[in-house]
């Protein structure tokens, strides 16, 4: 026998152990090392059963934080330049024009985010990682590993340790695959909000929005609710899973682990 006092959160779970040991009659007074043991167990249990749900709660609570974040952030920046003399009309989004999108970004886009470090169609920016998958298991159209999504890219990294791929790409590209119709060339956009930490999949921390002549919008924004939620599956890409969040609120699908 030997003292073993409780804190008022354990009160419940030794107020059990009591009603199996009558001898235990007091909190704070003798219990024998059985009765302590159970009592540990019992709490052993019960954090093996609520920890992974709070830490996944936790882990999903600050990646949606991040994404609103990087969306707004962007947002404002590129309406910032957008609303600049030059605007939109200044830079050629087409595929392989990376000249006009690195001058665009340097002198538009750049000054108005904080920006830890930035790469142009080279690795060093993207998820240590290298590969890029769907939600369906299949790795992301044009994945190019270390460097990043696409080709002729520019990618960076802010100091909220969010890492930005944006590419040019063709109208056709944009409407078939990223859901928004359009009828010139635009930005697609490649979010990771949680950085080299994983899992890098599109649809959980990988999140896709388009920049055009109608501003930045996520991908599947012209998509049917149906079509979105198909694709936002373990069966879809997961390019539409933006659209999803924010036609929810902000809210993610339970099957959705960040």
């Amino acid at each position: 026998m030997f003292k073993f006092c409780t804190s008022n959160i354990f009160k419940a779970i030794i107020l059990c152990v009591k009603n199996f040991f009558p001898s235990a009659k007091h909190f704070c007074k003798g219990f024998t090392l059985a009765e302590v043991l159970i009592t540990l167990g019992i709490i052993g249990i019960v954090a093996a059963m609520t920890i992974p749900t709070l830490i996944k709660d936790y882990r999903r609570a600050v990646s949606i934080a991040k994404l609103k974040k990087t969306y707004s952030t962007l947002q404002q920046a590129i309406q910032r330049t957008v609303a600049d003399n030059l605007g939109y009309s200044y830079v050629n989004f087409s595929d392989g024009n990376t000249q006009s999108m690195i001058d665009w970004y340097n002198y538009y886009l750049k000054p108005n985010l904080r920006i830890q470090k930035d790469c142009f169609d080279e690795a060093g920016c993207w998820h240590k990682e290298g590969v890029t998958k769907m939600l369906n298991g299949n790795i992301a159209l044009w994945d190019e590993g270390t460097k990043g999504i696409g080709g002729n890219i520019i990618v960076f990294r802010t100091f909220d340790n969010v890492y930005v791929n944006m590419d040019g790409a063709a109208a056709s590209d944009i409407v078939t695959h990223f859901g928004v119709n359009i009828n010139a060339p635009g930005l697609v956009i490649h979010v990771d909000v949680n950085g080299d930490e994983g899992p890098n999949v599109i649809g959980r921390d990988i999140f896709v929005f388009v920049f055009n002549n109608r501003l930045l919008l996520p991908a599947g924004n012209d998509k049917t609710s149906e079509e979105v939620d198909a694709d936002c599956s373990e069966n879809g890409t997961g390019y539409y899973c933006f659209s999803y969040i924010l036609r929810n609120n902000w809210k993610i699908k339970d099957d959705m682990i960040l």
